[in-house]
């Protein structure tokens, strides 16, 4: 990860390396040790794999945080849960480890339907399936695989299929404050076999009316999932019942 660092940000040096130990303690015990007499101002995650390390260690520390209040709040189908109880529009949704968990739903939800797994990042294992021979046969493919982001796949997640255009939304929080960055609308097309292929994206006017119907939406979900402070990257189907 710490060699994905953009051209606009130049040469980057760290002042020290260290390796996470076995608990919080230990590792703040090494981390002091690394910095010396320097203050540690925050701990923020290089990537999405070390977001909830982040959330743990901030909170041990002290420090700025959006500490441990929600479990794992990366999983997909807990954040549909937390959105669904605050009222705001969620997705019909079952998740399992094994098939018959999730045979039920899969049998009475109108294809098709989309199966990813349930830490996912980006498109990765995304599938969109079209039947429920080929949503049983992605299932047990996710099952037996190695997720993008190291590890294997904890559990799979079937979810309704939301047909519209897709948009991101990124803010920046602080203390509960959220501030919006950008807001674009995602080119995404079907090719090399995959439903979801990434082409583009187009940033979408702050004063456009789906664009404050977003911003809204998005900081609403910000709040239900707990995340008061750092950066965020939300994206949110929009249908045409909104």
């Amino acid at each position: 990860m710490k060699t994905h660092i953009p051209e606009s940000c130049g040469n980057m040096e760290y002042f020290a390396e260290i390796d996470q130990a076995p608990t919080l303690e230990e590792t703040e015990k090494v981390l002091k040790a690394a910095a010396g007499n320097h203050a540690i101002a925050a701990c923020l995650a290089g990537g999405e794999a070390g977001v909830d390390f982040a959330d743990a260690f901030s909170e041990h520390l002290g420090l700025m945080t959006n500490g441990t209040d929600i479990p794992n709040r990366r999983d997909k189908k807990l954040q549909q849960e937390l959105i669904k109880k605050n009222g705001l529009r969620s997705v019909r949704q079952a998740c399992g480890t094994v098939f018959s968990e999730v045979e039920s739903f899969l049998k009475t939800e109108p294809f098709p339907v989309v199966l990813k797994p349930v830490e996912s990042a980006g498109s990765d294992g995304v599938k969109l399936c079209y039947d429920f021979d080929e949503a049983k046969e992605h299932f047990n493919v996710l099952m037996n695989s190695q997720m993008v982001n190291g590890g294997a796949c904890p559990a799979v997640l079937c979810q309704e299929f939301l047909k519209g255009k897709e948009y991101v939304i990124d803010h920046v929080s602080m203390n509960g404050k959220h501030k919006t960055c950008m807001v674009w609308v995602y080119d995404k097309r079907p090719a090399n076999g995959s439903a979801f292929v990434y082409f583009g994206m187009l940033p979408v006017p702050i004063d456009s009316p789906v664009a404050k119907i977003l911003v809204t939406y998005t900081r609403r979900v910000l709040d239900a999932i707990g995340i008061t402070s750092g950066p965020s990257h939300g994206e949110v189907m929009m249908t045409e019942d909104g």
